[in-house]
């Protein structure tokens, strides 16, 4: 599969942050993209746990935690989505760094639909899109655990803390 992201150090501890992308029922707080999230499994952490986004656009995905190591990364599969995309999965990974602060990656990999065509769209629009949404949601979260402030639909993430 291929791969698109963003890294960021945010002020918080890795339990902070992992508090939050650990878990699958706060993402609707701090994503810049989630109008809101409904809990689908009867627990909110660990493999397993699955949750639908809403998006603002009107859309909506499933997301399943497929890949865990406690405190330091999760990785989500994403259905019932409606991307030209075969499979998706997105992971975040914590790294402590200096006195309070955590470098987080937030990775998404994709595989595209249609052949040739997919490929090359992968390959340069998708992939560019890709990183910025990963580096609005990872803007999001670090604004969240700077305020406490939900995440809204007219986020500017060009305004938000930068690191």
């Amino acid at each position: 599969m291929r791969h698109s992201g963003a890294t960021r150090t945010v002020n918080a501890n890795p339990a902070e942050v992992w508090a939050l992308v650990g878990n699958v029922s706060t993402v609707d707080g701090w994503h810049p993209d989630v109008a809101s999230a409904e809990l689908l499994s009867p627990k909110a952490t660990g493999i397993g746990a699955t949750r639908r986004c809403f998006f603002y656009d009107g859309t909506s995905v499933r997301e399943e935690v497929v890949e865990l190591d406690e405190g330091t990364r999760v990785r989500i599969r994403l259905s019932e989505f409606e991307m030209p995309m075969n499979r998706m999965e997105a992971e975040f990974t914590l790294v402590p760094s200096g006195q309070d602060q955590t470098q987080v990656t937030f990775t998404v990999f994709y595989e595209m639909k249609m052949s040739f065509l997919g490929r090359m769209m992968g390959t340069t629009v998708v992939r560019r899109r890709l990183a910025t949404m990963a580096s609005r949601v990872l803007a999001g979260l670090d604004h969240y655990l700077a305020t406490g402030e939900t995440i809204g639909e007219n986020f500017d993430a060009s305004v938000a803390r930068s690191s």
